[in-house]
């Protein structure tokens, strides 16, 4: 589908898909409910694989009868990473000498990311690093390097991205699993973090 319409959607066609008004979606992109890229011309846009996976949620909370399925979405995912994003369980106890915050939130994130690694999320990633190659956004050796991760059998790929190594750390700066993640995960991930970093 990214083939068709391209890797980012306009907020004003995202809302007609929605079916709400592009100011209701503004409020959610501006508290960043919603994730956004900013596109080479400057234009904020959202993701098409976040507005799709945002579709499948709003239409199961419509299917389910409620009378604003996307507030209804936006208040499940809310809920959702109340529940995932266990930093306790994601991070060691005593925080590792050398590291960044930045490199924690990293570590923390593939580790999520490692307990629900499915065929969807690998394929995403392939296609992710395939656009990055094409379009020359990543150094052809991390590349390869993740080319080779993305080959592995789930298990060996989980442990290979949530490992705590300085090569693992400096792969994870160029991670084609990047945006998997929804935007109230990757906040409450980002304040977790760097509560427990202070």
């Amino acid at each position: 589908m990214e083939d068709l319409v391209g890797p980012t959607v306009r907020p004003a066609d995202a809302a007609r898909a929605l079916m709400i008004t592009q100011p209701a979606l503004m409020r959610w992109m501006e508290k960043g409910e919603v994730s956004t890229v900013t596109t080479p011309q400057g234009r904020r846009e959202i993701p098409l694989a976040e507005l799709l996976e945002l579709l499948e949620e709003v239409e199961s909370a419509r299917s389910e009868g409620h009378q604003r399925p996307v507030a209804h979405a936006m208040k499940e995912r809310g809920r959702r990473s109340t529940e995932t994003v266990d930093i306790a369980r994601l991070l060691p106890r005593r925080r590792p000498r050398g590291h960044r915050t930045a490199e924690l939130q990293a570590l923390a994130y593939h580790r999520l990311i490692a307990e629900r690694l499915n065929e969807h999320l690998v394929d995403e990633a392939k296609r992710r690093l395939e656009r990055w190659t094409r379009d020359e956004r990543i150094d052809p050796r991390w590349a390869e390097e993740w080319e080779r991760i993305l080959d592995l059998p789930v298990p060996r790929m989980a442990e290979a991205i949530s490992a705590d190594s300085k090569r693992a750390r400096e792969l994870r700066q160029s991670s084609p699993f990047a945006g998997l993640l929804t935007p109230q995960e990757r906040r409450r991930l980002t304040k977790a973090v760097e509560e427990r970093s202070s």
